[in-house]
C-alpha cells in the first residue's frame, strides 16, 4: 500500500509542471474515491473556473488558470473550501450527517430494529472463531436516542464439533485514518455472555439473548466480537480439532466500514499482532489511490453479526389536576 501511495505521489510530482496542479477527492470516513464532485476556482473572491472532477483519473488544473482558492461540493457531502497555499493532492470530503438506517422487522408496541447488515454470504471468506480478539465489528448508534439491545445473531458454517464460546462487548476508540489505516482500540469490557455452546446440529443463524437493561447509548460505539472458549469431544473432553472441523463464522458482503481485524506489524521479526485495522476502509483507500475507483463488491466483506434492538418506550406524561 505504501508503494501505491509513493507511485501516486510520484505521478503527481512529474505531472505538476504540465498540469499545474492535480488532485483526487476521497470520502473522509470510508476512504472511497468520490467522483462527480463540482469544484470552482476563485481569484479575489470571484469565480474564474468551474468544472466537475473526473471519474476514472486524477483531476488536473490548467497552469493557465490563476486562482487563490478552491471550493468542492456534492449534494451528499459538506462543501469544502481551501486556499491555494494549503491545497494538497488529496481532498477529504465529509459526508453530510445522516442517522443510522433502521429496518423495522416487528410489529406492535416494541418494534425490533436491525442494527447491522443482511447481505449475501461470501463462503470463501468464512473465518474460524478465535480465542483472542482478532476480528469484530463496531456498532455505532448515530441517532439522538438510546437503543435497548434485545439479542445478537451471528451466522456459522455447519458446526462439526461441540464449541464453547462467549460474545463480548467492549468500549472502543477509533483513531484517525492515515494512508488508508484507521485503527481501533477496544477498551474495557462492557458485557460478556455466559459460556454458550454450539452443537453439531447447529448451522446458519445463531441467536443470543441479551440482558433486559442492555443499552447502546446515543452517539456511542461498541466493539463486538465472539470468543472461542474451547472444543469438546463426544466424551466432554476438551481438545483441538483439525482445522477443517473448527467452527467458522460466515462473512457477508458489506457496504459499511465497521469491520476491524488484527494485522501483523511487518517491522517486527516475531510477527507480533499489535494493531487492529479497519479492513474495508483500507481497501477503499487502496482502490481510490491505485485505480481511482471503488473496490468490487465482493472485496468488501464483514462478519455476519447483527444486533436486534428497540426504542425505549416513552414515559406517559402525568396530568396534574388544576387547582382552583
Amino acid at each position: 500500500m505504501r508503494n501505491n501511495v509513493f507511485y501516486f505521489l510520484f505521478f503527481i510530482s512529474i505531472s505538476m509542471p504540465a498540469f499545474g496542479q492535480v488532485f483526487i477527492t476521497i470520502d473522509k470516513d470510508t476512504h472511497e474515491f468520490i467522483e462527480d464532485v463540482s469544484y470552482s476556482l476563485f481569484k479575489n473572491k470571484k469565480v474564474v473556473h468551474s468544472a466537475i472532477t473526473l471519474s476514472d483519473k486524477v483531476t488536473a488544473i490548467s497552469p493557465d488558470v490563476v486562482f487563490d482558492s478552491i471550493t468542492l461540493s456534492r449534494v451528499d457531502y459538506e462543501t469544502l473550501g481551501v486556499s491555494k497555499q494549503h491545497m494538497d493532492s488529496v481532498f477529504y470530503l465529509t459526508k453530510k450527517i445522516f442517522y443510522l438506517d433502521e429496518v423495522v422487522i416487528g410489529s406492535g408496541n416494541k418494534k425490533e430494529i436491525l442494527l447491522g447488515e443482511a447481505n449475501r454470504f461470501v463462503k470463501r471468506k468464512s473465518s474460524k472463531i478465535q480465542n483472542e480478539l482478532v476480528y469484530g465489528l463496531i456498532f455505532f448508534n448515530g441517532t439522538p436516542q438510546d437503543y435497548v439491545l434485545d439479542k445478537l445473531a451471528f451466522y456459522v458454517e455447519k458446526v462439526k464439533v461441540r464449541t464453547a464460546y462467549k460474545v463480548n462487548f467492549n468500549s472502543v476508540d477509533e483513531e484517525y485514518v492515515h494512508e488508508g489505516f484507521q485503527l481501533a482500540k477496544p477498551g474495557e469490557l462492557i458485557f460478556s455472555t455466559d459460556t454458550l455452546y454450539l452443537n453439531s446440529t447447529d448451522k446458519n443463524k445463531i441467536e443470543v439473548a441479551l440482558p433486559n437493561d442492555f443499552h447502546l447509548p446515543s452517539t456511542k460505539k461498541m466493539f463486538v466480537w465472539i470468543q472461542l472458549i474451547g472444543y469438546y469431544d463426544e466424551n466432554g473432553r476438551k481438545y483441538t480439532p483439525e482445522l477443517d472441523r473448527q467452527t467458522k463464522i460466515k462473512f457477508q458482503m458489506s457496504n459499511q466500514t465497521n469491520y476491524y481485524s488484527r494485522m501483523a506489524d511487518g517491522y517486527k521479526k516475531d510477527g507480533t499482532t499489535d494493531f487492529i485495522a479497519n479492513m474495508n476502509a483500507m481497501y477503499n483507500y487502496e482502490y481510490a489511490y491505485r485505480f481511482f475507483s471503488t473496490p468490487p463488491k465482493s472485496a468488501l466483506v464483514a462478519p455476519a453479526i447483527v444486533l436486534y434492538a428497540h426504542k425505549p418506550q416513552s414515559k406517559p406524561v402525568e396530568m396534574q389536576k388544576k387547582t382552583e
